[in-house]
């Protein structure tokens, strides 16, 4: 009885250590998106009035970062 407690014990023990090592991987490899100035306040702008601002995006993670959609605030 004792074997089969320690055998039950022992892949337990297998079945956690393999997910804790599947998440480590996984959160190696994801994009991280950082911004240096994520607002940017254009003030008051008359109709017609052509405003523009670059907005510095950067990926700080070690998977290819996808923008796939951008809209106005």
């Amino acid at each position: 009885m004792r074997v089969i407690g320690a055998m039950l014990w022992g892949c337990l023990a297998l079945i956690v250590m393999a997910g804790f090592a599947q998440s480590a991987e996984e959160k190696e490899a994801i994009p991280i998106i950082k911004v240096e100035m994520p607002t940017y306040d254009f003030r008051q702008v008359s109709q017609g009035e052509v405003v523009k601002h670059d907005f510095r995006v950067f990926n700080r993670g070690s998977a290819p970062l996808e923008i796939k959609n951008v809209r106005p605030g």
